[in-house]
């Protein structure tokens, strides 16, 4: 949410939410919904986490809930689709700071 705050006015900017298809349940369209997240955020669904597993992003040794669910990972890329910056965490408590973000794409405008 941090992430859609310090985005809010840059119209240029896509945030795009890939989630293995096991994290979208009801309880979760309701909390994506509650917040108005849908307005500024793409979700997107991996089904079978194949494009989590294509680029290595996967939770090793997962709680069966979390089976297939992605690292927290961040990724910039230009307007030709080349990834110009990637930051992976291993622990989902500790995310990349929005400001470094901002800082990082300023990089590839």
């Amino acid at each position: 949410m941090e992430l859609r705050q310090t985005f809010a006015e840059e119209d240029d900017v896509v945030i795009l939410y890939v989630m293995a298809d096991n994290q979208i349940n009801n309880k979760t369209l309701r909390f994506i919904d509650g917040l108005g997240l849908r307005d500024r955020i793409r979700f997107a669904s991996d089904p079978g986490s194949l494009a989590i597993d294509a680029i290595g992003v996967r939770l090793e040794d997962a709680e069966p809930m979390e089976k297939g669910v992605p690292h927290p990972s961040t990724y910039i890329l230009d307007r030709e689709g080349i990834v110009r910056f990637v930051d992976e965490r291993t622990d989902y408590h500790i995310w990349l700071d929005s400001e470094f973000t901002r800082e990082a794409l300023a990089k590839v405008r």
